[in-house]
């Protein structure tokens, strides 16, 4: 059921040292989730599906602190073959959607579609039932606390991060994921159903690493501790990415707990 999403380099040791600090990003920095119950949007989208345009612009409207919730824009790959590739793609994350959908006991993936806490939510263009799903996600006790330290350096990122899980019940089903998202994109497509349009793009998922369980001890004491370095494209804009980690039940699809925090503050 666990599947690697290795699309960004790690390294096995993590250190604080840093060689050249990017510019406008101050170093380090540190985060920790709060009383609120913070979950996951995710948009499976893709440059090559004529109806996605309208979800994409929809998903790009949500934030964290006017919603409640940590938008992540997922681009599949199975609609590349129809005449356009999309460079946002990954087949991870088309890999990842169809694991939620058997989780949920489906048997079809299809865009666009979003999935909030893990569940399929067929009326996420209904407004004021998305608010309401939003709502009663907050209202819940978080069951994971979240502290996250990062610092960027000339090769990249270096994170370091801790979960915790009150409950025991909770420990065995779950994984921690961390992902780099990137806003502000634009693509022009010149092949496929949406040939001739300027596609627009917000918290696309540029990288994603996990499920990640640490050490059989620290689990067993309700701890996940983990530590990486993750290197940045070159033609990521250090300026539109953000960080998030997120706590997920493997079993049932349920966020634990997320985070988000851009990898540049703003001035």
């Amino acid at each position: 059921m666990r599947i690697a999403m290795m699309a960004v380099l790690l390294s096995g040791m993590f250190s604080m040292t840093v060689d050249v600090l990017a510019a406008d990003c101050g170093n380090p920095q540190r985060v920790s989730s709060g009383a609120s119950t913070i979950s996951i949007a995710e948009l499976y989208t893709s440059e090559g599906c004529d109806s996605c345009p309208p979800a994409d612009k929809w998903f790009s409207s949500l934030n964290v602190k006017k919603d409640g919730v940590v938008p992540l824009a997922f681009h599949v790959d199975y609609w590349d073959y129809i005449g356009w590739k999309d460079r946002f793609a990954s087949a991870a994350f088309s890999e990842r959607q169809r694991e939620s959908v058997r989780r949920q006991g489906g048997r079809i993936s299809y865009t666009p579609q979003v999935m909030v806490d893990g569940q399929d939510l067929r009326s996420w263009s209904n407004q004021s039932r998305f608010s309401s799903s939003l709502k009663t996600l907050a209202a819940r006790t978080p069951r994971a606390n979240l502290a996250l330290d990062f610092t960027m350096t000339g090769a990249g990122l270096d994170v370091a991060l801790t979960a915790t899980l009150p409950q025991v019940s909770d420990r065995a089903d779950s994984a921690v994921f961390v992902a780099i998202a990137e806003s502000k994109l634009s693509n022009r497509v010149t092949a496929g159903e949406n040939r001739g349009v300027t596609l627009m793009h917000d918290h696309v998922v540029r990288a994603m690493v996990g499920p990640l369980s640490g050490e059989a001890k620290d689990r067993a004491e309700g701890r996940l501790l983990l530590k990486r370095s993750i290197a940045l494209g070159q033609d990521w804009k250090r300026g539109d990415l953000s960080l998030v980690t997120f706590v997920q039940n493997l079993r049932t699809g349920e966020i634990y707990q997320a985070l988000s925090a851009p990898l540049c503050a703003s001035p």
